[in-house]
């Protein structure tokens, strides 16, 4: 019988998924999150424990993985979890346990409407040996018809691949002065586990090797591994993730400090996070927790005042300066500005197209040679540089960057194309004048919430268009494709014309007729967002163009949680998360 979780899940323990005739039964695990169901199901990840071939089980997480909380964060993030054991190689040499995970992704596709598993979004996730393992299971296609277990007529393919800290190359590790003797999952082995995997098995080593395999067309694959890992080189990691970009398939790779399964380093929480918005690119959102209670209290008093939403239903008129004064209202009574320690703050106004264009420029504590150009949001028809100047001075202070705020013309006095207009003349403008800010030509990001993310990523594409070279592109939740939204806002932004002038890329950067060659993007939005698929479709798109992405996701949070830090601390902590991405892209 299924029971709850600690995380609100349900679980479902001991299924036997596989009993080839001579061998112990195979067992797995599975987490489900509580909201998912049949007409909604969930993604699902797989996981692959490690153990050097020789050890562990689904039951035993390395240690370092069980005191960070690894399997629950997936849970947490709306993914479904099968912990699957598998063959050791003194049962059954190789490919019994690619054989045995092979099974364990038919059996849970095969049943997975009673589970409330979405049979196209199947993830492995392995770790150690178990991602040499998932890697095999996911990239060699030397199996033939061979199968066991049940469900034969199922699907094996799945869409997306973690590898953390995996062997790629066992011929190489084979050769190294390091080849795994230990490790945290089992303790020291008193036999070499990969001379173990290689005398089990007819496969050769080269056969045995991942790197192999690779070519176009893979399941997207993230890579992560310790440059500190003596049981493990990183050199494996570093090897498979060159190959697969050679064969043109989708990898991404982070080196972070810290030896196997991270030990020494206290990056678990970061690998983590990454992985889990790779596979949100890659397989969509997971099952949605639910929006955060301090923000759904902070919405229900602003709905109470009679202020709220701003801007009114589409169809209906808009009267600027009413919204414009109502902004002002929700955000005063309701989420206060939160204003960090900076050095110095100061205004200037430089020439436009059209006239003045108003800048503040923020500069942190201690100096610095980064500079950020910030377009703010409102929907192209509200918002100033008072409204705001606190977010501006998070990432000045945390980021440690000097920060200019650009007033761009708003409409619907101004429609499209004069914010963007403005948004490129101020930016040309900080570019001509470095000197004043931070000076370092290799340290400038443009940066914007919604609308001005959508101006800091149309910005962006103009940088590439002229030849200057962007340290990031720093979006948070920004409006990327026009043509699939029809709010009130838009419309006045737009103006006549709009459902065609939603088309064109210096209004819908999605759209533009190519992607890559972009400064590297950090994306952060709610998956209470109404602009959630944007991002994900946006963050897919750069990632596919070759684009250095990441991806930040927030259960619980929604439009606007950069702003709601002083009411919400899940927005607090997120803010803060997304200015120390950009901190370790300036300064690292």
């Amino acid at each position: 019988m299924p029971v709850k979780g600690g995380s609100g899940e349900v679980r479902y323990d001991n299924i036997v998924y596989s009993a080839e005739p001579g061998y112990r039964p195979l067992f797995l695990d599975l987490r489900v999150p509580q909201s998912s169901s049949e007409d909604f199901p969930c993604p699902l990840i797989i996981w692959v424990h490690g153990g050097g071939w020789l050890h562990g089980s689904r039951r035993r997480q390395a240690p370092n993985i069980h005191r960070n909380r690894v399997i629950e964060s997936i849970l947490e993030g709306g993914f479904a979890v099968a912990l699957v054991d598998y063959r050791l190689v003194e049962e059954e040499g190789f490919p019994a346990q690619a054989l045995d995970l092979k099974a364990a992704i038919r059996w849970l596709r095969g049943n997975a409407g009673e589970y409330g598993l979405d049979t196209a979004r199947f993830a492995l996730w392995g770790e150690s040996a178990g991602a040499h393992i998932a890697a095999m299971a996911a990239l060699c296609d030397q199996f033939g018809d061979e199968r066991t277990g049940e469900f034969l007529a199922e699907s094996e393919d799945v869409q997306a691949l973690v590898s953390w800290y995996g062997p790629a190359d066992i011929e190489a590790l084979l050769a190294s002065d390091l080849p795994i003797k230990h490790s945290e999952e089992s303790g020291v082995c008193s036999v070499n586990p990969v001379q173990a995997l290689v005398d089990s098995t007819a496969w050769t080593a080269a056969e045995l090797s991942p790197v192999r395999y690779v070519r176009t067309g893979v399941p997207p694959i993230f890579i992560a591994h310790g440059a500190d890992d003596q049981q493990v080189s990183v050199e494996q990691s570093r090897k498979l993730h060159q190959a697969l970009v050679k064969a043109g398939a989708n990898s991404e790779y982070l080196e972070t400090s810290g030896g196997h399964v991270f030990v020494g380093a206290t990056v678990i929480p970061e690998v983590t996070d990454r992985s889990l918005d790779f596979l949100r690119k890659h397989l969509g959102p997971g099952v949605s927790a639910g929006l955060d209670p301090d923000i759904a209290q902070m919405e229900q008093l602003m709905s109470a005042s009679g202020e709220f939403p701003i801007f009114p239903p589409a169809g209906q008129p808009l009267d600027p300066i009413v919204t414009r004064i109502r902004g002002v209202k929700l955000r005063d009574a309701f989420y206060p500005r939160q204003f960090f320690e900076v050095e110095s703050v100061t205004d200037a106004a430089i020439p436009g197209p059209a006239g003045d264009i108003g800048l503040r420029i923020q500069k942190p504590l201690g100096g610095s040679d980064a500079t950020v150009v910030y377009f703010h949001g409102g929907g192209w028809i509200i918002g100033d540089l008072d409204s705001h100047q606190g977010n501006a001075s998070r990432i000045a202070a945390h980021a440690m960057a000097n920060v200019v705020q650009v007033d761009y013309r708003l409409a619907p006095e101004n429609p499209y194309p004069a914010g963007v207009e403005d948004a490129i003349a101020a930016f040309e403008w900080v570019i001509e004048h470095i000197d004043q800010f931070g000076g370092n030509l290799n340290k400038v990001v443009v940066a914007g919430d919604s609308a001005g993310g959508n101006l800091a990523a149309i910005v962006a594409q103009h940088c590439r268009a002229i030849g200057i070279r962007l340290a990031a592109q720093f979006l948070i939740y920004p409006a990327t494709d026009l043509t699939a939204a029809a709010d009130s806002a838009m419309l006045e932004y737009l103006g006549p014309g709009a459902s065609s002038l939603a088309r064109e890329p210096r209004a819908s950067p999605a759209l533009a007729e190519r992607l890559d060659g972009l400064a590297p993007a950090i994306i952060g939005v709610g998956a209470h967002d109404f602009l959630y698929q944007d991002n994900v479709r946006y963050a897919r798109a750069l990632t596919d163009a070759g684009v250095t992405v990441i991806f930040r996701q927030y259960p619980t949070l929604n439009h606007g949680f950069f702003s709601y830090g002083s009411v919400s601390a899940a927005s607090d902590q997120a803010a803060e998360q997304l200015c120390q991405d950009l901190h370790k892209v300036l300064h690292n």
